[in-house]
């Protein structure tokens, strides 16, 4: 195993606490904004300093799905220069609507390299901080005078759990990483060696069960220090990197290209291949339900019957009447909201386990973090993400079956009608309702007036909140869903035992419970739950094959635009199949065809938007180049 060298000059030993841009926001602990007084010396001197200090890890230290405001983090640059954009543009999902902009571009071409990789991961030099951060305040926490022991626990839980989420980001983007949990004198060089897969997953899975069984963290925080964890964010992060230890890059016997030396291929992959590590990745989800189920975590549902079948809301077209198709109603009128759409757009709801809370209040729509991903229609001088028809491919009819996309056709809006309400709730498609301010987009009108920018047919919906043009927006950074525990559930049991999905189940409720109330381990019922709630039924009695196929475009759904899809596609080692991460992407042109206001009519046609370049040394990133040439690193193979 070679060695990883670290200057704490220039990275861990940058100031502990900096100035950040306003975080202020309703019951929000980040309130507590850290200052430029506060010093090492001066960190444990009371509960309060103490915190200011955990506000300062939560900033540094938890992923965020949006983006940021601008130029790349350096080594000293602070938390308010953070820039990225979501990673669905680097996968099948959506494309940056404007090829200029945005560093995810040379993933797509093929021309990521380590000269230009913190172009990408901005994150990288802030994890390096936070782990000082972390490293400082559980070597000192004892000092802090007026501290309880309850409190002194809780802290160290969650602070645990962030170095965990911290570990399985950088072990998804480089393989092995080292594992630091001590401070450095600051101007002294030291080597620290790159850990192997094995030894990073046992060690995120150690601080994720410390912080378990400590008992310290709350099923639910104070509303003055709402965003803060809870007692199941342990329970999904060890889910989810247990499932991705499973999963055939690393749950292997050689990785996906060989390390120079070969003794080194161990930071890429296990060196074998163990069935039951699938085994030990279910439990861990059914844990995580469990735990869900005790603490009242709970999926999203209407609360009048329509609402909790899920057929009508968000399967609406804006302009007809959901009780009535053939009766229309006025423009601008705002459609029924969806169980899904809930589930991802209101704060604080029972589904969401974990959100980034640092981004602050938004005066308007074209500040961050929207800005970068706000549809360049709207208004914007910036490009927005577009959804590809990859991605739109993968939505099902309502009944169940595949949906039909041939090159050209015609009635868009009967096609569109057919499909899995999730694709109104996720895209914002032709005549859909966006929001606020803008709540129809015409999208035939959109491309032919906006120059060298066009749709693609598609505009990515999540993350943007439904009252977008009311200003006073507090953005919602969704780490963390319960919807996610279900079909790692289901995707590992069904690896780990052949007979699991094809079971007889004639003895098994026909239709998910959608209260939550009872849950038991079969894997149809994960999945059937999460398709009730938004109105499609209970897939068929499959093979484990078949099963395999179907949960993974249930994922690519359910989970859209979620910042899980890159990372699905890395791990089932399938970026290099055809319109995945390489090859053809296509886009749908819209083009009015007749008919009156409101109701014209629209054909399409499905063309090449781009071919996507994706070389197999890309399943891991390399390390930046900075950081070889200090000496010591072993690179990724191929880089």
């Amino acid at each position: 195993m070679k060695n990883f060298k670290i200057l704490i000059t220039t990275i861990l030993a940058v100031i502990l606490c900096v100035t950040v841009n306003s975080c202020k926001k309703v019951e929000n602990f980040l309130e507590k904004a850290p200052g430029e007084d506060l010093t090492e010396a001066n960190l444990f001197t009371s509960v309060n300093q103490l915190d200011r200090l955990v506000t300062t890890i939560y900033l540094y230290g938890l992923h965020q799905n949006m983006g940021w405001t601008n130029n790349t983090l350096s080594p000293t640059n602070g938390i308010s220069e953070y820039n990225t954009h979501p990673t669905s543009d680097m996968s099948d999902e959506s494309d940056l609507n404007e090829q200029t902009f945005g560093p995810n571009i040379l993933f797509n071409q093929g021309t990521v390299s380590p000269a230009n990789i913190v172009n990408i991961d901005n994150k990288y030099y802030q994890r390096f901080i936070a782990l000082r951060q972390i490293a400082v305040l559980i070597k000192n926490i004892d000092n802090v005078p007026d501290i309880t022991p309850a409190y002194k626990a809780q802290v160290i839980a969650e602070v645990k759990c962030i170095r965990a989420f911290m570990y399985l980001e950088m072990v998804q983007r480089y393989g092995g990483v080292p594992i630091i949990t001590d401070t450095f004198d600051p101007g002294i060089a030291f080597v620290a060696p790159r850990n192997s897969i094995e030894e990073c997953f046992n060690f995120i899975v150690s601080e994720c069960d410390e912080a378990i069984n400590s008992n310290a963290l709350p099923p639910v925080q104070t509303s003055v220090l709402q965003g803060r964890i809870t007692s199941i964010v342990p329970f999904a992060i060890k889910s989810r990197a247990l499932l991705y230890a499973a999963s055939p890059k690393y749950n292997i016997a050689i990785p996906y290209l060989s390390m120079v030396n070969s003794a080194d291929n161990k930071l890429l992959c296990y060196g074998n291949f163990d069935a039951r590590r699938w085994d030990v990745a279910a439990a861990a989800a059914l844990a995580g339900l469990n735990k869900a189920r005790e603490i009242g975590v709970a999926l999203v549902f209407g609360t009048n019957e329509i609402d909790r079948i899920g057929r009508y809301p968000g399967d609406i077209d804006p302009l007809v009447n959901p009780r009535n198709p053939n009766t229309l109603v006025p423009l601008g009128t705002v459609p029924t909201r969806g169980n899904y759409e809930l589930s991802w757009s209101i704060h604080n709801n029972s589904e969401i386990i974990l959100t980034f809370q640092g981004h602050g209040n938004v005066n308007n729509a074209f500040n961050d973090p929207f800005r970068n991903i706000l549809p360049q229609a709207f208004g914007t001088t910036r490009a927005g993400v577009a959804g590809l028809m990859n991605h739109v491919k993968k939505y099902e009819k309502l009944d169940g079956t595949p949906q039909t996309w041939p090159a050209t056709g015609t009635n868009l809006a009967a096609k569109n009608r057919e499909l899995d309400p999730r694709f109104k709730q996720s895209l914002i498609y032709n005549n859909g309702y966006f929001g606020t301010g803008r709540p129809i987009f015409e999208l035939a009108v959109e491309a032919a007036a906006t120059t060298g920018r066009n749709s693609l047919g598609h505009w990515m919906r999540k993350m943007l909140p439904i009252n977008i043009n009311q200003g006073n927006l507090v953005p919602l950074d969704i780490i963390l869903r319960l919807n996610e525990l279900y079909l790692n559930y289901a995707e590992a049991k069904n690896e780990a035992d052949a007979n699991a999905s094809s079971t007889d189940f004639s003895t098994a409720r026909t239709n998910a419970t959608l209260d939550n109330t009872v849950y038991t381990p079969n894997i149809y019922d994960a999945v059937n739950v999460l398709r009730a709630r938004s109105g499609m039924p209970n897939l068929p009695i499959l093979s484990q094959s078949n099963f395999r196929t179907r949960v993974r475009n249930e994922r690519a759904v359910e989970l859209a635009f979620d910042g899980h899809r890159l990372w699905d596609i890395s791990r089932w080692l399938i970026a290099e199949e055809d319109g995945v991460m390489r090859g053809l992407m296509e886009k749908m042109t819209i083009n009015r065809a007749g008919g009156t206001a409101p109701n014209f009519n629209y054909n399409w046609t499905i063309s090449q938007h781009e071919i996507r370049t994706f070389n197999k040394n890309m399943y891991s990133y390399p390390f930046p180049l900075t950081e070889v040439q200090k000496g010591g690193i072993v690179q990724n193979p191929g880089w």
